[in-house]
């Protein structure tokens, strides 16, 4: 039996994206905008691999129905297009590969992955900010190459300045509490849920098993 290997993948995703932020702190799946993009692995072994993404994703926020959570708030309310480029290490819970070839391998795995990223969008200005992805998936060997995945992520950026509104007057979504804060606080995010699927390339041989 002879197990065939390929050094990369290559595909394309597709799905929905929400914000996370002063405007709106606790609710999954609020305002869920359409996310897709492209994707690139690089696979280390078969539980490791290194992951690219370039993808667009959309967010936005109202304060219309929480203003009693503000001092001095207003009827304020965002809606932008982020893109999204980073690298990501992800780790598989198994030896993820077709089953046939590899003795003791899984067609399916859960896996884990935490990265960098930066995130581009534009308020009065275009603006840039580093982001970490935090995420999980899963993941399906499909015949002839193919491979089919889910993944759930949340870019936690560096800014607080995705909610950016210039309707504002003197309440401002980038410090609604109008108090100081550690570097790592009162920051917005993003989550990602998205399908994908992918193609291997670059085969780099088979090994025989008896």
């Amino acid at each position: 039996m002879y197990g065939q290997s390929y050094r990369m993948e290559i595909g394309g995703l597709g799905g929905g994206s929400f914000y996370m932020g002063d405007a709106n702190q606790t609710r999954l799946f609020e305002e869920v905008h359409p996310a897709y993009g492209v994707l690139m692995r690089y696979h280390l072994n078969r539980r490791f691999s290194i992951k690219g993404n370039l993808l667009s994703a959309g967010i936005s926020g109202k304060t219309g129905d929480k203003l009693e959570q503000y001092p001095g708030a207003e009827a304020l309310d965002f809606s932008r297009r982020l893109l999204d480029g980073g690298i990501q290490l992800e780790f598989n819970f198994y030896e993820f590969g077709a089953a046939d070839y590899y003795p003791g391998a899984s067609k399916i795995s859960p896996y884990v992955l935490c990265g960098i990223g930066l995130t581009g969008y534009k308020t009065d200005k275009n603006a840039l900010t580093a982001n970490i992805p935090l995420g999980l998936g899963i993941k399906l060997k499909l015949p002839a190459r193919f491979n089919l995945g889910l993944e759930c992520s949340y870019r936690m950026s560096f800014s607080d300045k995705l909610d950016y509104t210039s309707q504002a007057s003197l309440f401002k979504l980038d410090d609604p509490w109008i108090a100081q804060s550690a570097w790592n606080k009162n920051k917005d995010g993003y989550f990602i849920l998205a399908l994908y699927i992918s193609y291997d390339l670059f085969y780099i041989g088979s090994k025989c098993y008896k």
